[in-house]
């Protein structure tokens, strides 16, 4: 459970400390007071990484040392976590002492929930592959290595494609068994064998009695390894690869294909359901829930819909925090068990 998080040179705020003191805290306030950014604080010093930034754009500018910087301090109740990162190093502490990102992740994690996402993960594939990527390095952090490894197979594999595109448009000449093609393709296809079936692994333990979802392999049913070889005279021709866990995706189906026929809410409400499918599925590896992040997910719900995915049983698993313009539309059952903190009173 988080006790104090303090952000020093994070987005708007030069400097903020705040106190939790419950189970369940909902963050109020005007639109633009910096709700979500705390958030994506919490996500920053849990996960690794924003949920809408890339590398340091979070980080403050209005600053004058010549390498701007940000801070997170996170206390809970058995360490004290730090997380530095200027545009020159980055620094990951527990209780004051260096620590390795495996060991400073290893106990934290938090999932997060909001409007944007639904849109990304109903729109983009990438995301939704990310989405599965990223809930797998929460169960696995050795997982990371394995993305990283796959990332800098694939740019390599790439690289040497174009190079054999401009010669099969120049030369006329396609290379399906250049040996250096053939080297990085085995290397591409033993990273990836062990990504679809991680995701796999992953798509079947989400099963549910109110949804189910659908891993797409871009090979469909044929093997990848038949696949790749099967593309090689495309791949030249393209000069990347068409084939593989990168260009994969997955479906969410609630009696229909949500994507493609959910109204709005009913995809808010899905999502939402997922979430909490993956709460279980962490607790049940892990030992324990991460931190969830609701970032305004009442708007644009019904109250029939917003009661279900503000579950009181469901909340209370676990430390989460909400966001809200107006802390009445929270549903009075977790109002009453809940810490308000109006942030308009940190502006």
């Amino acid at each position: 459970m988080i006790k104090r998080l303090k952000i020093t040179n994070f987005r708007q705020f030069k400097n903020l400390e705040l106190n939790f003191e419950k189970n369940i805290i909902i963050l109020h306030g005007n639109n633009a007071i910096g709700k979500s950014t705390i958030l994506e604080a919490i996500s920053v010093i849990t996960n690794g990484y924003s949920p809408w930034a890339s590398s340091d754009e979070f980080i403050k500018n209005e600053q004058k040392d010549e390498d701007p910087y940000t801070r997170i301090e996170m206390k809970t109740e058995e360490n004290i976590y730090t997380y530095f990162k200027s545009k020159t190093k980055k620094e990951l502490k527990i209780d004051g002492q260096k620590t390795t990102p495996k060991k400073f992740y290893r106990n934290n994690a938090s999932s997060i929930f909001n409007p944007e996402q639904i849109e990304i993960l109903m729109i983009s594939p990438s995301k939704r592959r990310n989405f599965l990527d990223e809930t797998i390095v929460i169960l696995d952090y050795e997982y990371t290595d394995i993305l990283k490894t796959f990332n800098k197979v694939l740019r390599q594999r790439n690289a040497y494609l174009k190079k054999l595109s401009k010669n099969f448009y120049e030369k006329g000449i396609i290379a399906r068994n250049d040996p250096q093609l053939n080297f990085w393709t085995n290397e591409f296809l033993s990273v990836s064998k062990i990504i679809q079936e991680k995701r796999i692994n992953l798509i079947d333990s989400l099963d549910h009695k109110k949804f189910k979802l659908e891993y797409l392999k871009s090979n469909k049913d044929t093997d990848l390894e038949e696949s790749i070889e099967e593309s090689k005279k495309r791949d030249i021709a393209t000069g990347y690869t068409n084939i593989g866990p990168h260009r994969d995706d997955w479906e969410l189906i609630n009696g229909k294909n949500i994507k493609k026929y959910g109204s709005r809410g009913e995809k808010r409400l899905a999502i939402g359901q997922l979430i909490f499918k993956i709460q279980e599925e962490i607790k049940k590896e892990l030992g324990s829930y991460p931190t969830l992040l609701l970032d305004d997910i009442s708007s644009e719900l019904d109250k029939q819909n917003t009661s279900l995915i503000f579950d009181k049983e469901n909340l209370n698993k676990q430390q989460t925090f909400i966001t809200v313009i107006n802390y009445e539309d929270i549903p009075k059952e977790i109002l009453e068990q809940s810490q308000l903190i109006d942030l308009n009173l940190f502006k």
